[in-house]
């Protein structure tokens, strides 16, 4: 089956990226017994896997599906990820009564694009499943792809018809591992980009769309580890996950699964959510 354009694109130049960060990492992070951290070298295992849900269509169009009772929600993959990357989480999430559930492949190009992308499709599945103009959906979010979402509440329209938003290891003030490679995304990932500007002027955060934000010291992707958290968001740490563990482990898919059953108890928020982070043990 011939890759998307975009996939090969975006694939060649990740190539790249994940050769030199890989081997910064194992450099950085051989300790005195000439070892590999542990959570970089379960990233680098993961990586097969995940590449294994790459297989399929990269865009079909969103088709109704049977209301089961909750908001559709809708997966955002992060940096070099596709669609199918949340196959795990989707279908934990369907076996636990979330049936309704949709992700977008995005075409590339930069995060601003994407961020246009992902508006557009958030509409083409609330009107595909004919939804009152006063309905709205759950997104959940891996890596980039928070970033991508977050860009994309910056239109009002487009913040009224999400009501939560889950990011999973985002790097929404920027992360420093995007210094170790070029090209207009991964430069747009760098703490000091005209896109991680923009999204500052949303700290604290203060729109209707709840916020929920997992975030884990052991990321090594997330430099610093901080960076995907929000102040004012619902903030919680989950210890032990590196970057790839957010879309692999069922622990994750727990975590998910909750916080969108909080979400389908609570309804939208327009004050600051000031939740502290779990302490680390």
């Amino acid at each position: 089956m011939p890759l998307h354009p975009a996939v090969a694109a975006t694939g060649a130049a990740l190539g790249s990226f994940f050769t030199c960060l890989g081997r910064t990492i194992s450099q950085a992070a051989v300790s005195a017994h000439g070892s590999v951290d542990p959570d970089a070298r379960r990233d680098l295992a993961w990586m097969p896997v995940v590449a294994l849900a790459s297989i399929g269509p990269w865009r079909p169009p969103p088709e109704p599906l049977p209301d089961d009772g909750h908001r559709p929600v809708i997966f955002v993959h992060g940096l070099a990820g596709y669609r199918g990357n949340f196959l795990p989480m989707r279908t934990w999430l369907r076996l636990n009564g979330r049936k309704r559930t949709y992700a977008i492949g995005l075409d590339g190009g930069t995060i601003p694009e994407m961020a246009a992308e992902l508006q557009a499709y958030i509409r083409q599945v609330l009107e595909v499943n004919e939804l009152p103009s006063s309905a709205q959906v759950d997104v959940v979010a891996h890596s980039m792809g928070g970033v991508v979402s977050r860009l994309a509440l910056q239109d009002r329209r487009t913040a009224r018809r999400v009501h939560t938003l889950i990011t999973l290891g985002s790097p929404h003030g920027g992360t420093f591992a995007a210094r170790f490679a070029g090209g207009p995304v991964t430069t747009e990932l760098r703490r000091d980009s005209a896109v991680m500007r923009r999204l500052a002027r949303d700290r604290p955060w203060r729109k209707p769309t709840r916020l929920v934000c997992f975030w884990s010291s052991s990321d090594p992707l997330m430099q610093p580890a901080e960076t995907a958290t929000v102040p004012g968001a619902d903030n919680r740490e989950v210890d032990g996950f590196s970057h790839l563990d957010w879309l692999m482990r069922q622990r994750a898919w727990r975590a998910v699964q909750d916080a969108l059953a909080e979400a389908h108890r609570t309804p939208p928020r327009r004050t600051i959510w000031l939740l502290p982070s779990p302490a680390r043990s």
